[in-house]
């Protein structure tokens, strides 16, 4: 073959990709060029949605572009995170979603597979359970909790809103950490749970931290300890499981901003660069932690590595427990 022919044989192929890149250099470099939706699995008034709507609003700023929250509620937080598997992957879909994506791959509940299907943009806060028994209950401490689930002939018993919840799952998590058998009482929802164990009628909950913390600082209900690895600024005299000697017991709600898969990396990047500068003002952070929950400024990869370890862990758990979630 020769030169001319070689030549006009592979310019066409050329010509295509030097247009595709230079397509997706105008993209990287006009995005955002109109307003973005920024999805959340909760009903609104939950810690999903404030993040979300705190994240909209400073988003909007630096960006250019109106950030819009849209609550899209369902299966537990995965009916908005589908919704964003099945988003154009542009930039302009995205969703505030938490580790319950890589729990539910663990459970085997996911319609997806999230690395597969999503791009992680950043880590943005993460919460813990909150330890606590009813105000009235002889448990004063964890060495009591623990001596009491031991004790021959008795099987303590603690409540969740359900199947599979994040407060169902740490205390799976406590029973395998512990080698202690109790009861799992699960109930429609936090709030009928919390009415039992104030009335006593179950003895423990590793409760959501944003219900639990006002009843315990009101006196209806007695917290022990909370379940992150690091104690909260909001509740600074609440120690955590692993200090009291129940060494690397981590159960948090770890919220974090996803994109759909095949985003461009130039946009994916700007997303990421703009969340963690969000994520370290210090008006955002004041706002974080008011909410008892932890600032985190964690990019795409650190994201991506918090999804896989804790799919992994949860995976241990299920195997060590022989939990079965429908």
């Amino acid at each position: 073959m020769n030169l001319r022919r070689w030549t006009q044989r592979i310019g066409g192929p050329l010509l295509a990709l030097a247009l595709a890149c230079g397509a997706g250099a105008a993209l990287a470099e006009t995005y955002p060029s109109r307003p973005l939706k920024l999805l959340v699995g909760f009903s609104p008034g939950g810690a999903t949605d404030q993040l979300a709507r705190l994240y909209a609003q400073k988003l909007t700023e630096r960006l250019g572009q109106s950030v819009v929250v849209e609550n899209r509620a369902g299966a537990g937080g995965n009916l908005a995170v589908q919704l964003v598997t099945q988003s154009p992957a542009d930039g302009y879909t995205l969703v505030m979603a938490a580790n319950y994506v890589a729990v539910n791959a663990a459970l085997k509940r996911n319609p997806y597979e999230w690395e597969r299907d999503l791009a992680p943009v950043a880590l943005v806060a993460s919460t813990p359970n909150l330890l606590v028994v009813p105000a009235q209950s002889k448990l004063k401490s964890y060495p009591d909790l623990v001596a009491a689930a031991k004790a021959p002939g008795n099987r303590l018993s603690f409540g969740s809103p359900g199947m599979g919840s994040s407060v169902h799952l740490a205390g799976e998590l406590f029973k395998v950490m512990t080698s202690v058998d109790m009861l799992h009482v699960p109930y429609k929802g936090v709030a009928p749970a919390e009415l039992d164990l104030m009335a006593g009628n179950i003895d423990l909950m590793f409760d959501s931290i944003s219900t639990a913390a006002p009843l315990a600082e009101a006196g209806k209900l007695r917290a022990i300890a909370v379940t992150g690895m690091q104690r909260l600024n909001a509740l600074p005299g609440i120690p955590t499981l692993d200090e009291l000697g129940l060494k690397g017991f981590d159960v948090e709600a770890t919220y974090m901003v996803l994109a759909p898969a095949k985003t461009p990396a130039d946009v994916l990047e700007r997303l990421s660069a703009a969340v963690a500068a969000v994520s370290r003002m210090a008006d955002v952070q004041r706002v974080v932690e008011g909410l008892y929950a932890r600032p985190l400024a964690g990019g795409a990869e650190e994201t991506r590595a918090f999804l896989r370890a804790e799919e992994a862990k949860w995976r241990a758990v299920v195997k060590s427990s022989g939990l079965k979630i429908d």
